[in-house]
C-alpha cells in the first residue's frame, strides 16, 4: 500500500469536514436550526443536510467520473445561481417568521401547535437543501479528484463517499453548536432570540444575493 492510498481516505474526510463549513452551507442549516434549536432537532437538520449533500455528490460525481465528462460551465453557473436563490428564499422565509411571531406577540420558538404542524415539512427541507448544495458542488469537487483519487472509478467513488462522511459529521456538529447558541439566546430573553434569528435571516439572504451575482458575472 503506497502513501497515496493511505493519504487519500484521510484527505477525503478532512476535505469533507472543511467543505461543510463554507458560508453558504452554514447559512442554510442555521436558518433551519434557528427555528428548532433543541439538540436532537438540530442534529437531525445537520445529518439530513449532510445526507442530501453526500447523496448528490456521490451519485453525480460517480457518473461524471465514470463517463469522464465535465459539467458545462453554463450549467454549473446555473446551479450556483439556484443555490443563491435558495439561500435568499430561506432568509426571507425566516425573516417572515420572525416578523410574524413578533406581530402576534410570540417569542422564541413557534408555538407547540405550529411546531407540530410544520416540523415534518421543515425537517425534509434541510435534506433537499443539502441535495441542492451537493449538485452545485459536484463539478469543482470532481475536477479536483485527479490530484488525490486518480486511478480508478472505484477509488474516486470511495473518495467521494468518505468526503460525504466528513461533510455530514461536520455539519451535524455545527448544527448542534448553533442550536445551543439559539437556545442560550432564548433563555436570556425573547428579544435577544428574535434579534439573533433576524440577523441569521438577513445573513442568509445577503449570502444568497452574493452567490447569485457571482454566478451571473462572466468568468
Amino acid at each position: 500500500m503506497d502513501s497515496l492510498q493511505v493519504l487519500a481516505p484521510v484527505t477525503a474526510l478532512v476535505a469533507g469536514f472543511a467543505h461543510a463549513l463554507e458560508p453558504d452551507h452554514m447559512a442554510a442549516v442555521t436558518t433551519f436550526v434557528s427555528r428548532r434549536p433543541r439538540p436532537l432537532q438540530a442534529l437531525g437538520f445537520g445529518v439530513r443536510w449532510g445526507a442530501g449533500h453526500s447523496a448528490a455528490i456521490l451519485v453525480v460525481g460517480c457518473i461524471l467520473v465514470a463517463l469522464d465528462v465535465r459539467l458545462p460551465d453554463l450549467l454549473a453557473r446555473g446551479l450556483e445561481f439556484g443555490v443563491g436563490a435558495m439561500l435568499l428564499g430561506l432568509g426571507l422565509w425566516l425573516l417572515w417568521n420572525v416578523l410574524h411571531e413578533r406581530a402576534h406577540g410570540l417569542a422564541g420558538e413557534a408555538s407547540a401547535d405550529g411546531a407540530h404542524r410544520h416540523h415534518h415539512h421543515h425537517g425534509r427541507g434541510s435534506l433537499w437543501v443539502g441535495l441542492a448544495h451537493g449538485l452545485s458542488g459536484t463539478a469543482p469537487l470532481v475536477a479536483a479528484l485527479s490530484a488525490t483519487a486518480a486511478g480508478s472509478a472505484w477509488q474516486a467513488a470511495g473518495y467521494l463517499a468518505l468526503f460525504g462522511v466528513g461533510t455530514t459529521v461536520a455539519m451535524a456538529l455545527y448544527a448542534v453548536a448553533a442550536g445551543a447558541l439559539f437556545t442560550r439566546a432564548a433563555n436570556r430573553g425573547p428579544a435577544l432570540a428574535g434579534t439573533l434569528r433576524a440577523m441569521t435571516a438577513l445573513g442568509s439572504a445577503a449570502i444568497g444575493v452574493l452567490w447569485m451575482v457571482n454566478a451571473a458575472l462572466p468568468a
